[in-house]
């Protein structure tokens, strides 16, 4: 995602917001030169977001102190 945000000058979260809400449905047809690196982005940000999603809930699962003790660690 990083490569696009960079080539793009747009923030991954943002990008994909806008993709959700139609802002950029002029990009749609298939014809725009872009047309792939933005399917590529906004699929790979919902990957990234459910993938986001598993790891919350699995720390949500773990006591608080556990999860202390880890960063702690890793600090």
């Amino acid at each position: 995602m990083r490569t696009f945000e960079d080539k793009y000058g747009i923030l991954s979260q943002d990008f994909y917001q806008a993709m959700e809400s139609g802002e950029l449905s002029e990009f749609d047809d298939g014809e725009e030169p872009h047309f792939h690196d933005f399917l590529e982005w906004h699929g790979l940000y919902k990957v990234w977001l459910k993938r986001e999603q598993a790891y919350r809930e699995l720390l949500r699962q773990q006591p608080l102190p556990d999860q202390l003790r880890r960063t702690l660690v890793v600090a």
